[in-house]
């Protein structure tokens, strides 16, 4: 870049501050801008003039050196950020990591890592090792590590599982005034994408609710409280009758939390008296208390009462509910408009199949003896009958639409708050949902029975973070920002985690390289995931997230930028 003299047709000269540059391996100029003309003193009008585009020269001269060559997922790290800290989980690492004096990599920083991977896109282990470690913003998470240190932190999650659980429990927990926890309770299972049953003792083949006969599975137990924010869990053998884990979860719960109340809520599915004694306890200063559902089909010699309508109390025109006891428990029957509703839809549906199979002209008993469903409303199911629909059965079903038995043994709670209490449980359905769904807990891709414990722990931090976000958004009562449904009105639906995190993974770091130095800048956080900073108390950051200056002038450049940012 120099100064240059040119002239006109009348011989008048002019400075130009001009720019030499190759094309095509031949040296080329440009004109950057005039200066003026050239006679005696003029030489301080074009120092004038250079001083009066100093800013544009400094901006050009930046414009050559500046390098931004990608950029690094910077949002759901901000955030979960905040939840590790908060709610405990660093701190408990860091007590975690005392106890393996000879670790050589950043536990807490893996473990940071693992979670944010489930927040951003979940996959396995090796995908987050060759791809996510590279996308996410380096300064929080840790890039160096080996495939083998995230396989040891696992490992670690294992035998750390209960210390992790006791933790986030009594985490701003105080012992002398809580009053009561009501925690609810319910099971799933996780598949495998593997048949092998040899590595271990929990794969197992067993009754699939996710109806994949073909894969092994774990039984998965979960412990929520009515935030639905999870206690814990427990990992049992694929072929576990679910109703034989109750017994162990309870007593893992007494031993693990030390709580001197709490009112266990759990579906029928864990309705039998072996269990409904191990839920009462056994020392009388630790009574269990629960809300279970009932399987009110057994108790035949009792449905002239369960199923009269004119016993019941009305709540309102969709909701009555009957108390009365059983073996000397409060016992709550209840009938709601909806449960009817969806119970005739449900015989309807199956009924329309039972149709359109004895239409075929090959029907034959056979063709029903896979179904339980299909079979109770059908007679001649024995070998040469012919099945015909049983209209009695149906009338008999009919009579039972809409009806649901609650026991419990809660004294100081009226039948409504028992039956409120109960429904709860949808919590823990939506968070088997999440957990499978958003977070991908399944399918599961480790072997052995370590790993498998582990992968679950890492997965139940990250629910733990989840619920958090999601108690601390219902609280503030926020709603999601959406395009208008008219050019009027907008969808007033509550803003939810998913959809805050799907904004905030479009909020990225960028290495701004300024010859040698580099300039960590961020972009805007606006919307729904300025709305989730706000309902978690978090300051949005500048704007100028990190400096890594070896010169003066990208100090000076970092300098001014921040100056401005503070006076905005």
């Amino acid at each position: 870049m120099y100064l240059k003299v040119t002239k006109n047709s009348a011989g008048q000269g002019y400075y130009h501050l001009v720019e030499s540059y190759w094309e095509k391996g031949r040296s080329r100029q440009r004109v950057l801008m005039s200066l003026g003309r050239v006679g005696e003193d003029r030489i301080e009008e074009a120092i004038e003039a250079l001083s009066a585009h100093k800013d544009v020269f400094t901006l050009m001269e930046l414009a050559r050196s500046i390098s931004i060559e990608d950029t690094y997922i910077l949002g759901p790290l901000l955030v979960l950020e905040k939840i590790f800290e908060r709610f405990g989980i660093n701190s408990t690492l860091d007590r975690i990591v005392k106890e393996y004096p000879r670790l050589e990599f950043n536990l807490r920083k893996i473990i940071f890592t693992l979670v944010s991977a489930r927040f951003v896109k979940p996959g396995s282990k090796l995908k987050i090792y060759e791809h996510w470690l590279k996308k996410l913003y380096p300064k929080m998470v840790d890039c160096d590590i080996g495939l083998h240190q995230i396989y040891r932190a696992l490992d670690i999650l294992h035998d750390s599982k209960d210390e992790i659980e006791r933790s986030l429990y009594w985490h701003d927990r105080d012992l002398l005034t809580m009053e009561v926890d009501v925690v609810l309770y319910d099971l799933t299972t996780l598949r495998f994408e593997s048949t092998r049953q040899d590595l271990g003792n929990l794969r197992r083949f067993g009754y699939s609710k996710e109806m994949r006969s073909d894969c092994t599975q774990v039984v998965f137990g979960l412990l929520l409280d009515t935030d639905g924010v999870p206690l814990g869990f427990e990992v049992y053998p694929g072929n576990t009758f679910e109703g034989d884990t109750l017994k162990d979860i309870v007593e893992k719960m007494r031993n693990k939390f030390k709580v001197r109340r709490f009112i266990f809520v759990a579906d029928r599915g864990l309705f039998s008296a072996k269990n409904l004694e191990h839920l009462r306890g056994h020392d009388p200063k630790e009574v269990g208390e629960y809300i279970v559902g009932m399987k009110l089909g057994v108790f035949k010699k009792r449905h002239d009462e369960f199923y009269d309508l004119s016993r019941f109390q009305w709540i309102n025109e969709e909701l009555a509910i009957y108390e009365t006891t059983h073996e000397g428990e409060r016992c709550i029957i209840t009938w709601s408009k909806v449960r009817s509703e969806r119970d005739q839809k449900t015989r309807a549906d199956i009924l329309a199949k039972i149709q359109k199979k004895l239409s075929s002209k090959k029907v034959t008993a056979k063709t029903f003896v896979s179904n339980r469903n299909y079979q109770r409303f059908l007679t001649g199911l024995s070998d040469g009958e012919t099945p015909q629909i049983n209209d009695k059965a149906i009338a008999a079903e009919a009579k039972r639409d809409g009806f649901f038995g609650i026991l419990t043994n809660v004294k100081n709670f009226t039948p409504k708050e028992v039956v409120v209490n109960y429904k709860q449980l949808w919590i823990i359905e939506d968070a088997f949902g999440e957990i499978k769904g958003g977070l991908k807990a399944r399918p599961v891709f480790h072997w052995h029975d370590r790993r498998i414990i582990g992968h679950l722990t890492m997965c139940f931090l990250a629910y733990f973070c989840e619920s958090q976000l999601t108690k601390a958004l219902r609280e503030k009562n926020l709603i999601l920002e959406s395009p208008a449904i008219d050019d009027n009105v907008i969808d007033p639906r509550p803003l939810t985690v998913v959809e805050a995190m799907r904004e905030l993974s479009e909020v990225r770091a960028i290495p701004v390289k300024i010859r040698s130095n580099t300039i960590w800048v961020r972009t805007d956080i606006a919307g729904n995931a300025a709305k989730l900073f706000h309902a978690i108390g978090v300051q949005i950051p500048p704007k100028v997230l990190n400096v890594e200056a070896k010169n003066l002038l990208a100090q000076t450049v970092t300098r001014n930028v921040k100056s401005s940012e503070l006076q905005n």
